[in-house]
């Protein structure tokens, strides 16, 4: 998981089993990964309006990912239950993990519906970076794992958290460095291009994110607990829902273009080459 000033256009996704109905809707379901994307795997959600792949509406090309979580969209599997834990979500994994000791360039552009609805006391993650292997602890009385960066969208902000950690690697005290991102005002309706800069080095990290073109987070406050690896995952993601004061809004989101790769240019949008 960038309108950058002006550079080249984008990135990335799953593919898709195309059924007669879907073509009439414009709709594709993912099955296997297509040429020139990165291969994914869909996180605890399973419902079909939860990710489809969609014709007619994308950043270059044309198709891009559409994600939509509504009131009660809660997964499971054998090590973790949302439903258990006050959560909801639509996410992929990227299956390319980042070792810890190398450096990487993630790009990906987004784009929320003009009718996008967001929380003022529930976070809404667009985009996370996590832990394998790293600390553990809790959060709100339940199970954390701590991750090293989610993109939320709470109020009328769209706003990184760098997880900050100390204590043990078994009790782990976790705090947010937050950084502003954009208003969902100037994201509404229109892409947006971000670009996550990571340097998993122990004693030399970095994680940068640019939002347009414009460095938007700086900091190597990270890596105090090494862990095996990280990986990506995107879509729609909200913790402590209840916190909300009653169902949360249906909410959908489109991504594009997503890249990885080891320099900024390798990830840039190129329309003539777009990731579909």
């Amino acid at each position: 998981m960038t309108v950058f000033t002006k550079r080249p256009d984008r990135r990335f996704s799953t593919w898709a089993v195309i059924t007669m109905a879907a073509l009439a809707i414009g709709f594709a379901f993912p099955d296997s990964a297509a040429a020139g994307r990165l291969s994914t795997e869909r996180s605890l959600s399973k419902t079909k309006h939860g990710y489809q792949i969609v014709k007619g509406h994308a950043r270059a090309g044309k198709r891009s990912q559409r994600f939509e979580v509504r009131p009660g969209d809660c997964g499971r599997d054998p090590g973790w239950s949302d439903c258990d834990n006050n959560r909801e979500r639509s996410e992929v994994k990227l299956k390319k993990n980042i070792r810890v000791g190398s450096e990487w360039w993630i790009g990906f552009s987004i784009y929320l519906p003009k009718d996008f609805q967001s929380s003022p006391r529930v976070k809404t993650s667009l985009g996370q970076i996590h832990q394998r292997g790293g600390p553990t602890g809790s959060a709100g009385g339940l199970p954390s794992f701590p991750p090293l960066l989610q993109m939320d969208a709470i109020g009328n902000q769209w706003q990184a958290c760098v997880h900050v950690l100390s204590g043990s690697a078994s009790n782990v005290r976790d705090v947010c460095a937050h950084y502003n991102l954009a208003s969902l005002n100037q994201m509404r309706g229109r892409w947006t291009d971000v670009e996550i800069h990571i340097r998993a080095t122990p004693g030399n990290p970095l994680l940068e994110v640019y939002v347009n073109g414009a460095r938007k987070l700086q900091s190597n406050q990270f890596l105090r607990f090494v862990p095996k690896e990280f990986y990506v995952k995107y879509g729609i993601y909200r913790s402590f829902v209840s916190r909300h004061g009653g169902p949360m809004p249906t909410q959908v989101a489109f991504f594009d273009e997503v890249r990885m790769g080891k320099t900024r240019d390798s990830i840039a949008i190129d329309g003539r080459k777009p990731v579909d």
